[in-house]
């Protein structure tokens, strides 16, 4: 699915859902440019310094391109249905944002990219804009010193300006007999009046853009209970109303951050993905998905409110394929800056992330000292004719479904998709898979039958179905409902994921072997290994009313 500036807001709410009830998520990125070394080192780096060069990278390049691919699973037909998205990120901001970004490319990453059919024009035509975490709070800082200045710049005429001073005197003048009328005044004065003959300004038919400036100063320093308001020819003065004054300027504050919580964009995923903060996300976003529901039974903060209620509970494994580099690109651009250490990110990433699979590493975690070929191409091809557990399509989104789009985001992180489920089921149907009894045990709120379950609208698996009432959508909408990877301690779903039909339940063993390790190739190390020693899935369940 080609999401654009266009249509973005429409998916918005579905991508957020989908996201919220995945059993994981395919990330990958298209770059402006990576880290690159001039010459051929002499020894391997060490994991250290290939975190530092890859940092400088990451805070000077720009993610040009996302591929996302949303995975749901189905116990009853042992299967998986990929949602793969593909979404330029425009690296300029709206001008509203007042936020100027310096957007920098390598030669070598856009002649890569251009030579795989990708569009700069469409880039910036179409892409979806974003504002960073730093951005947005430097964007809020701007609006609030905007709506809050009362002051203008402090005027500096000199002894022998005649003119300006003169001009002055006599709106002084004008303004202080206005004022000595008392209540008997007309409600406002205009500078100059309407039916004054020989006008103030330096031309008949209104005042100069100088003239207006200096009536406005006049005012905030000699008239500070009086307000100037600019009109096509004249200044209109009025004596202040303070309480009127506040009013409209908080509700001027207020319309500011809306509309700057709308260009904050594609970071909206970003931050559902690692369970960021998403209280400017208003209800309104989430019309498309009322005006899907036939006569719905209610509110439109309630799904909004149970969406983000979820991306909170729910945190999805992540997937991607030489994860390493995306993870601090990811970072950089949506988050804020790196950390300087290795230890320090390893830390961070795996906050934010607490169950990563990186499918380079899966690949080659039995690789001898000679680096084996670890391309996603390769491994795709290496995979083709793996046809358990089984992998879906979902209809909508069949862009890639017959043809390749190697190097375009959304398409590489389908096919990362793909290898991670064909990888799972290959390792736990070989030697390495002996059936463990997991320990993990479901949190009370946990469905008791994950077994049974009918296709249902997409977003009816918001509320509890026992008590409330959620209309079907339209049937070109019905999706299975969705499951995280949780132990539910079911000896059916047990035994598949052991067999390799289903992915290893989280808690297993296999997440203990395989899950939060990147590799790198070229360092010393060759891999990081992200959190502790074994991978908890206590706080990654999905909570089902």
């Amino acid at each position: 699915m080609e999401v654009t500036s266009a249509n973005f807001s429409e998916y918005l709410p579905f991508i957020l859902n989908d996201i919220s009830a995945s059993c994981f998520v395919s990330l990958d990125f298209e770059l402006s440019g990576v880290a690159f070394a001039p010459f051929i080192p002499t020894r391997p780096q060490t994991i250290q310094e290939r975190y530092a060069q890859t940092k400088v990278a990451a805070e000077q390049y720009q993610i040009l391109q996302v591929g996302l691919t949303l995975c749901h699973e189905n116990v009853e037909t042992a299967s998986y249905s990929l949602k793969p998205y593909n979404m330029n990120l425009n690296p300029i901001p709206h001008h509203e944002s007042d936020i100027n970004r310096d957007w920098t490319s390598s030669s070598r990453a856009m002649g890569f990219l251009l030579k795989h059919g990708f569009s700069i024009d469409s880039l910036c035509q179409h892409g979806i804009q974003y504002l960073s975490r730093a951005e947005e709070q430097l964007a809020l800082a701007r609006v609030v010193e905007r709506c809050q200045q009362t002051s203008r710049q402090t005027m500096d005429i000199k002894d022998d300006d005649h003119e300006s001073l003169d001009f002055l005197a006599k709106v002084r003048t004008m303004i202080t007999d206005w004022l000595a009328q008392g209540k008997g005044r007309v409600q406002w004065l205009n500078v100059p009046p309407p039916s004054e003959v020989q006008p103030l300004g330096s031309v008949r038919e209104g005042l100069s853009s100088m003239e207006k400036w200096l009536v406005h100063q006049l005012i905030t320093q000699e008239f500070p209970n009086l307000r100037s308001r600019n009109t096509s020819k004249f200044i209109q003065i009025d004596v202040a109303d303070i309480e009127c004054e506040r009013v409209a300027q908080e509700l001027k504050l207020k319309t500011k951050k809306a509309q700057l919580q709308k260009h904050i964009g594609f970071r909206w995923i970003a931050e559902s993905l690692v369970g960021g903060n998403l209280e400017g996300l208003g209800a309104e976003m989430f019309n498309p998905v009322m005006r899907r529901i036939d006569n719905p039974s209610f509110e439109i903060n309630r799904v909004a409110d149970r969406v983000k209620q979820r991306l909170q509970e729910n945190r999805p494994v992540l997937v991607g394929h030489n994860m390493f580099c995306d993870l601090l690109f990811f970072h950089a651009c949506f988050l804020g800056p790196l950390p300087d250490t290795i230890e320090e990110f390893q830390t961070v990433i795996h906050e934010l992330f607490p169950v990563v699979v990186d499918t380079k590493y899966l690949d080659t975690y039995d690789c001898g000292s000679i680096n084996p070929t670890s391309s996603l191409t390769d491994l795709h091809t290496k995979l083709k004719d793996v046809d358990s557990p089984k992998i879906e399509i979902d209809p909508r989104f069949s862009k890639y479904k017959w043809r390749k789009s190697n190097h375009e985001a959304g398409y590489d992180s389908m096919i990362s998709a793909m290898a991670f489920i064909k990888l799972a089921g290959q390792i736990q149907r070989g030697p390495l898979a002996t059936p463990t009894q997991c320990t993990l045990r479901p949190k009370p709120r946990i469905s008791d039958s994950l077994e049974k379950q009918a296709a249902k609208g997409e977003f009816s698996d918001l509320f509890n179905m026992d008590t409330e009432t959620f209309p079907v959508v339209q049937t070109s909408h019905l999706v299975q409902i969705p499951k995280s990877l949780a132990d539910t301690g079911c000896p059916k779903i047990l035994l598949m994921a052991n067999k390799g039909v289903l992915l290893p339940r989280l808690g297993s063993k296999f997440w203990g072997n395989y899950g939060n390790r990147l590799r790198v190739f070229g360092t010393v190390e060759r891999m990081v290994r992200l959190g502790g020693n074994a991978v908890k899935a206590e706080s990654h369940l999905l909570d089902i009313d």
